[in-house]
């Protein structure tokens, strides 16, 4: 007979938790938390700044060429689409402004141009430049040799400044200029002789955040959603002086701020110019998003983070839309280079507007330059447009 005692269970080593298992697996748990935390703020960082950007308020000059030669009646720069393109252009820099005429010669990396006047300042080798396709500066008669006054018409946050250019008669319609955005009233010299011509009064007019006058609350763009207020107070200071009908015509998203304008208050308008307008902002914010290498849905996300930030909502700005019940005459220019706002809605709304509303010209040239390729084309077109609404 045995004698060995059984073997017991309760004698049996106990088997060790898996806690170095269970700790890698928290690890891991915790590291994929933290990367995602990570990437959201990333991304929602990424967004953040995109959507800054589109409603920032930023008046500062930025000079992104540099002289490499200048002498005989020339200037050498660096060759670009900028530099090389055909057509009227100013040069400016810190202090000056120069008139410049065509190219004249140069190589693979530089472009030399002629030199038609030097309006300010002096031509310097070194010096930082911009090609300015405003053309002018100043006012509207040390720019253009135009008689104007400054006023000031009333709006919902201050007195706003304004340049009038007298027509033949103040009784009639006037022309409501409408620059772009983080411009100034300079951007409408341009078309003023044109205008004058007609004999219409043009009023050019400065609007919330630009400089010199009244800011909004929040000191933002809000892409034309509150501005279009400020034409209409505009549009208020024309009749009480005159006016019995307005022209308004808009540059980039001074065109959205018009056709806001036109859909909520079109009684008093006799018809629309619009120059590189903003007809859709969400296809213009995708278009700034693919320029910038930016995914879809940062892209996305920093158009929701717009419309929260300045209590907008982005649809509201497809004119598309709207073509359909248009009922006032619309002269557009879009550029074929447009590297700052979405062709594609403004080649739709032509298309889809009633027959005859809309006359479309497309030109060559980059955002606002449908003038400067073509001066005397843009302003036949202007003239016959004016004649026919004015």
């Amino acid at each position: 007979m045995s004698t060995a005692a059984p073997e017991s269970s309760a004698s049996a080593a106990p088997r060790p938790p898996d806690r170095p298992r269970r700790r890698s697996a928290r690890r891991l748990m915790a590291a994929a938390v933290a990367i995602i935390v990570l990437l959201g703020a990333v991304v929602g960082g990424v967004a953040w700044y995109f959507a800054g950007v589109a409603i920032e308020v930023d008046h500062s000059a930025e000079y992104p060429f540099t002289i490499e030669d200048t002498g005989n009646g020339t200037v050498t720069l660096p060759r670009d689409p900028a530099t090389e393109r055909s057509g009227t252009w100013a040069l400016v820099w810190k202090g000056g402004r120069a008139m410049l005429g065509p190219v004249v010669g140069g190589d693979d990396s530089h472009v030399v141009r002629k030199v038609t006047s030097v309006k300010e300042g002096a031509l310097e080798k070194g010096a930082p430049v911009e090609i300015d396709h405003w053309l002018y500066d100043g006012d509207p008669k040390t720019a253009l040799g135009l008689p104007f006054q400054d006023v000031l018409y009333p709006s919902e946050v201050g007195p706003m400044p304004a340049w009038l250019i007298p027509g033949t008669s103040y009784k009639g319609t006037w022309v409501i200029g409408v620059h772009g955005r983080n411009a100034d009233k300079a951007e409408t010299f341009r078309v003023m002789r044109a205008v004058h011509a007609q004999g219409l009064p043009m009023m050019s007019i400065a609007y919330r955040n630009d400089v010199g006058a009244p800011p909004s609350r929040d000191r933002k763009n809000h892409l034309g959603a509150t501005e279009w207020h400020d034409v209409v107070s505009a549009m208020g200071y024309a009749r009480a002086h005159g006016a019995t009908g307005v022209v308004l015509y808009g540059w980039s998203m001074g065109g959205a701020m018009v056709m806001t304008t036109l859909r909520k208050d079109p009684s008093f308008v006799r018809g629309v110019v619009l120059d590189s307008p903003v007809m859709d902002w969400s296809d213009t914010f995708d278009k700034q998003g693919d320029a910038r290498h930016l995914p879809g849905f940062i892209t996305n996300l920093a158009k929701r983070i717009v419309e929260w930030r300045i209590g907008i909502d982005l649809s509201d700005f497809d004119q598309r839309r709207y073509a359909p019940d248009l009922r006032t005459p619309v002269l557009m220019f879009t550029t074929k280079d447009d590297e700052m706002v979405a062709n594609r809605p403004a080649f739709a709304f032509a298309r889809t507007a009633p027959p005859g509303m809309v006359t479309h010209i497309a030109t060559p040239g980059d955002h606002t330059q449908s003038w400067n390729v073509d001066p005397a084309a843009y302003e036949r077109s202007l003239d016959a447009f004016l004649k026919k609404v004015g």
